[in-house]
């Protein structure tokens, strides 16, 4: 079992496609993962943005351009001890 004492930050990246080539790798050595995904905006942030669409529906703009790029960091953890193993395979 991986917890926060015993795991050390194996990967941090923006990319799903990396996310999948990385725990595929993980996952056909036999090594356990943990992934974090975190947005890039606060729930403030999230707020204006729906304000934004909402107000984009009477025109002026494309709820696409009101979005703009959302942002996910993914964060793969491995075991300490399988750290060296798995930087490796990566």
């Amino acid at each position: 079992m991986i917890t926060i004492f015993n795991r050390k930050k194996l990967l941090e990246d923006t990319s799903p496609l990396e996310l999948a080539r990385v725990t595929e790798e993980l996952k056909k050595n036999k090594i356990k993962y943990e992934v974090i995904t975190k947005r890039n905006q606060s729930s403030m942030g999230m707020a204006l943005h729906t304000s934004m669409v909402s107000s984009a529906a009477n025109g002026g703009f494309s709820s696409h351009e009101a979005l703009g790029n959302m942002v996910y960091i993914y964060k793969v953890y491995v075991n300490k001890k399988d750290y060296e193993k798995a930087k490796s395979i990566i």
